[in-house]
């Protein structure tokens, strides 16, 4: 009995040692195809929107990693997931409250934050053009206006402004294309799969600075242009 249980215990050991040394498991991604003389268009949502930069050239859009707001209060800060749409900007409380200040004991500000991966496009591509596409229920030529879009490459990045161009929709309804393309590119070569962005408004006195933005429904999309 016990020459069986050392049989057993070595047969273990064996397949543990020969485990950690084999070679790792792959797992591979699906990649977005370069064009190579085929001129691919996938728009998604933004079919009607988006304009090209050249022709021909490829065009591929995608979904984000993970799509989140983030509520700055007082003494209670923390992060909302599983919302279709958020108040973007400060809101008060009370209608009473005179003012909205960010973080201020009478009221709340939420920002929306987005991660996406851009592995998924081939390094050996020539970016073109890239959008980032927010869905803007109310108040849309405000938000286009107004908005601070931040990004950064890593965690522990600092973010930095963007979208210096951007381009609103017709009407108070629609969606937001925000220029992206210099960090894209950036993302692309290096190699970047959780690339975060934030939208936020500034804080006012008015509560007419709101706008109510998509987040599972009609949820933020990038589009990339490359050759």
């Amino acid at each position: 009995m016990k020459a069986h249980l050392l049989l057993i215990l070595v047969a273990l050991a064996s397949l543990a040692l020969l485990s950690a040394c084999a070679p790792p498991r792959i797992y591979k991604q699906y990649s977005y195809p370069v064009c190579e003389g085929k001129y691919r268009a996938s728009y998604g949502p933004l079919s009607s929107r988006y304009v090209p930069a050249v022709q021909p050239s490829c065009r591929q859009y995608s979904t984000a990693r993970d799509v989140s707001a983030w509520l700055e209060a007082t003494i209670n800060s923390h992060r909302l997931r599983g919302l279709q749409t958020l108040v973007l900007g400060c809101a008060n409380l009370t209608q009473a409250t005179e003012s909205c200040e960010y973080g201020g004991p009478e009221g709340h500000a939420a920002t929306l934050d987005m991660v996406f991966d851009f592995t998924r496009y081939d390094e050996r591509i020539r970016v073109r053009k890239a959008v980032l596409a927010v869905y803007a229920f109310s108040n849309a030529s405000y938000l286009s206006s107004t908005a601070a879009l931040r990004g950064r490459l890593i965690v522990g990045d600092d973010y930095q402004s963007l979208a210096a161009s951007r381009q609103p929709p017709v009407g108070q309804a629609g969606w937001i294309l925000f220029d992206i393309t210099d960090l894209a590119a950036r993302a692309i070569i290096d190699r970047r799969d959780s690339v975060s962005f934030e939208l936020s408004l500034p804080c006012t006195r008015d509560e007419s600075s709101l706008s109510v933005v998509g987040v599972l429904r009609n949820e933020p999309v990038i589009l990339v242009e490359y050759l």
